[in-house]
């Protein structure tokens, strides 16, 4: 990644694994299907390499791509930016500046809470940035936060004195005048 001047990146996460497990489980009960089947039955026994090849493969195929998916993907959080990136065979980039950010926020359910992972969304003017399900999203939240309010520059100086200018009082009437023969 491109980094700018006076920019740096202060942590690289590698988002929650998606869809890795149950493919494994898959794998792993089908291999000891597989064995306990060439105990019984001769037949099995003979193309056991074949048996495994052809139901545990698959499964195993799934739970690498999955696997080269997931460690593909990176969020980098750095002093001016957050910039969300991965994929095989399509390369992206997403990014936001910390000056753009209104709000973070980290969605967890009761599930999530207890294995301490969720996602966070960043409010932007252009509406809300979704970053990624993560590890800790409460503490990447409270870093996003406080790179917000150490870069964060008011347009307007704190010793500036705004004046209340009172309109003429001759602009307009307090109470109208009746017009007689309208109701």
């Amino acid at each position: 990644m491109e980094w700018r001047e006076n920019e740096e990146r202060i942590i690289t996460v590698t988002p929650v694994a998606i869809g890795i497990v149950r493919p494994a489980l898959v794998a792993v009960v089908l291999a000891v299907l597989v064995q306990i089947g060439s105990f019984h039955v001769s037949f099995i026994h003979r193309h056991e390499a074949w048996f495994l090849l052809l139901l545990v493969g698959p499964a195993l195929v799934i739970v690498a791509t999955r696997t080269w998916r997931w460690r593909s993907h990176k969020i980098h959080l750095t002093t001016q930016r957050l910039t969300v990136e991965g994929g095989v065979a399509r390369h992206y980039r997403r990014s936001v500046e910390l000056i753009d950010v209104f709000a973070t926020r980290g969605d967890q359910r009761v599930s999530e809470r207890i294995s301490r992972r969720g996602s966070v969304i960043l409010e932007t003017a252009g509406g809300p940035f979704f970053v990624g399900r993560v590890r800790h999203p409460s503490a990447l939240c409270r870093l996003i936060e406080r790179e917000r309010s150490t870069h964060h520059s008011d347009r307007v100086p704190l010793d500036t004195v705004f004046e209340f200018d009172d309109p003429s009082s001759h602009d307009y009437e307090v109470n109208p005048r009746r017009r007689w023969g309208h109701r």
